[in-house]
């Protein structure tokens, strides 16, 4: 299993892998297509095709809002209709899937990545990359963090500024620091 596939699977990895450097390229890639995609004035049918080439699928469904920023972009995963503002993070180590219609805020934060408690192992960056799912028809708050491994249900909204970092469950609405059930 190569560097990427561990990272993605939840292994744990660190900067003293012998194949680190595939996270390095991976991430070169994209962050160079995000800052072509980022460009001022840069046509929507050259948007679409960037994106395309990031995320490594049809992103017809998909409606961003530059600046947009990833670490990997193909393991970002979409449905129907996904809307994501302006100034949005994600860390895409892990998978990240959204559903259908789903609305993501201005300046939210999608971190699937997460280092350890160790002071000593964090020097060599040993990280854990966890997947992050929101379900259909979810609605991320602007300024919102979604902390690794959370599941956000299906018509859940996050409110504005919201640091999620357990799973939301569907019809429900969390805010706060950390987030808790508002109702």
């Amino acid at each position: 299993m190569d560097f990427l596939e561990r990272a993605a699977s939840g292994i744990e990895t660190s900067d003293l892998d012998d194949d680190i450097g595939q996270l390095f390229s991976a991430m070169d890639r994209a962050h160079g297509l995000c800052e072509r995609f980022n460009v001022p004035c840069t046509p929507a049918s050259e948007r679409r095709m960037i994106l395309n080439e990031l995320f490594g699928t049809d992103s017809s469904e998909v409606s961003i809002n530059p600046p947009f920023h990833c670490d990997i972009g193909t393991n970002i995963r979409f449905g129907k209709c996904l809307r994501i503002n302006t100034d949005c993070i994600i860390l895409d180590t892990a998978p990240v899937e959204f559903g259908d219609y789903v609305m993501v805020g201005p300046r939210v934060q999608i971190v699937t990545p997460e280092h350890s408690t160790d002071y000593l192992r964090r020097r060599d960056v040993f990280t854990v990359s966890r997947k992050i799912v929101i379900g259909d028809d979810a609605w991320i708050g602007a300024g919102s963090i979604i902390l690794p491994g959370v599941t956000i249900g299906e018509r859940a909204i996050v409110a504005a500024g919201a640091v999620v970092n357990h799973d939301v469950p569907a019809d429900s609405v969390y805010g706060g620091v950390p987030a808790r059930r508002i109702r």
